[in-house]
């Protein structure tokens, strides 16, 4: 088959179109045909080592999976062959812990693409009981956009960030892959919704996700402009996508007693906390990562249901996968980017 694959990590140059080993069976696992992988920013951190430097090499990355199902081995699930699935973005790799719950609480749950082979190929193996039948009605390309963004917005939004109908939230980079799915979430869930873009081009992306309000932050004090939009109160909930840089920010833009969720590195791992701050605003700072099964089965129905829709930027040929990870590395990208191995 062929597959993008790193023998190095590096630069989008070290991504190279080439022929593979096909996948082999294994038990209670099906071989997939992959119609379409979405690309997520944790992939270019991936080929640049910055996730993990243990990564067995060459690799195949790839979480966000949509294909057709082509071979079973062993226990199906109620999975057959010929059905459309949707692989699941991140789960246990060890099969001891695939009944643990919540998977992503598991100690070697892990995102799909990252240890194990992923998606960037014209064919993927994976255990059947992280496969989930793709009901959405919508095109492959469409589809791949969605998994880890939406398992994550569940998560992060309604789990952890305990949106509530009428709750006033930040979301930062609406125009991302990860920011537009957070703002559909919490629109879907009643909220209120401020977002920040690095682009007056980019407004538009984040309004036709629902945004209320929607602030270039290269040019205005995003959390002054909370302030003002909240009547000086500040946001029950700030979505934190970014990480490095804009703590101080974010936490000026909560309401006492307010939540951060953070599941971004983008701007950096570090950043300095004032614990006055957090104490005697009594902040909430948590940390997210992926979701669950059944935080993804609630969001897929969302997506069914019409409440949450895909955000497709472009799609490139898997052949081109270097200039697909550019366009994103470039700050080009305005919603999801998603990979065809068959073109």
């Amino acid at each position: 088959m062929k597959a993008a694959v790193i023998h190095e990590f590096g630069n989008e140059d070290v991504l190279r179109f080439e022929e593979v080993a096909d996948p082999n069976p294994q038990e209670n696992h099906a071989i997939v045909k992959v119609l379409a992988c979405g690309i997520n920013r944790y992939d270019l951190f991936l080929r640049m080592g910055g996730i993990q430097k243990n990564t067995p090499l060459p690799h195949v990355m790839g979480a966000d999976v949509v294909g057709e199902v082509v071979q079973i081995e062993g226990d199906n699930q109620k999975i057959s062959i010929g059905d459309r699935v949707i692989v699941a973005p991140g789960f246990p790799i060890n099969p001891a812990e695939w009944s643990h719950k919540p998977e992503n609480f598991a100690p070697s749950y892990t995102v799909t693409g990252t240890s194990l082979w992923g998606g960037y190929a014209q064919y993927i193996s994976v255990p059947t009981c992280f496969l989930l039948p793709d009901r959405t009605g919508l095109s492959a390309e469409e589809c791949a956009t969605i998994p880890l963004v939406l398992v994550t917005s569940v998560h992060a939004v309604k789990t952890l960030g305990e949106t509530e109908p009428g709750h006033h939230v930040l979301i930062q980079a609406g125009a991302s892959g990860s920011g537009s799915m957070c703002i559909q979430m919490a629109k879907a869930l009643g909220a209120k919704v401020a977002t920040t873009v690095g682009d007056d081009a980019k407004f538009d992306v984040a309004k036709r996700c629902g945004a209320d309000l929607v602030i270039n932050h290269r040019k205005e004090d995003f959390s002054q402009r909370i302030r003002e939009w909240t009547g000086g109160t500040g946001v029950d909930l700030v979505i934190d996508n970014v990480g490095g840089g804009i703590l101080e920010k974010n936490l000026a833009s909560l309401r006492t007693g307010g939540i951060l969720v953070n599941f971004g590195l983008v701007g950096g791992v570090k950043d300095e906390l004032n614990f006055a701050a957090l104490i005697f605003n009594q902040y909430q700072i948590r940390g997210s990562m992926m979701g669950s099964m059944d935080e993804l089965r609630e969001g897929l129905r969302m997506v069914e249901s019409g409440r949450i829709k895909p955000v497709l930027d472009r799609t490139f040929p898997l052949a081109n996968a270097a200039n697909a990870h550019r366009h994103i590395q470039d700050r080009k990208v305005k919603g999801n980017v998603v990979l065809l191995p068959w073109e």
